[in-house]
């Protein structure tokens, strides 16, 4: 023979090698979950990045409170 025989692939196959790779998941199964996984990523960091902004907001609210607390009100008759 002048070719090299290879067995062709089969379903069983390349279910063996998936399954080796990737556990009882699929291969679509763990593009999807390292995707969900880069977003919990990003919005864990975008998240403490609001956080930092609210915070100073907060500290900006309780000093204008501090201020006008100070200040008399004046009271209606």
């Amino acid at each position: 023979m002048d070719y090299q025989f290879t067995k062709r692939k089969t379903g069983k196959d390349k279910e063996r090698r998936n399954r080796e790779l990737y556990g009882n998941h699929s291969a679509k199964h763990v593009r999807i979950q390292e995707q969900c996984q880069e977003n919990h990523l990003k919005n864990i960091q975008q998240a403490r990045l609001g956080n930092s902004t609210k915070e100073q907001q907060r500290n900006k609210d309780i000093q204008v409170e501090k201020r006008n607390s100070s200040i008399p009100k004046k009271k209606k008759n």
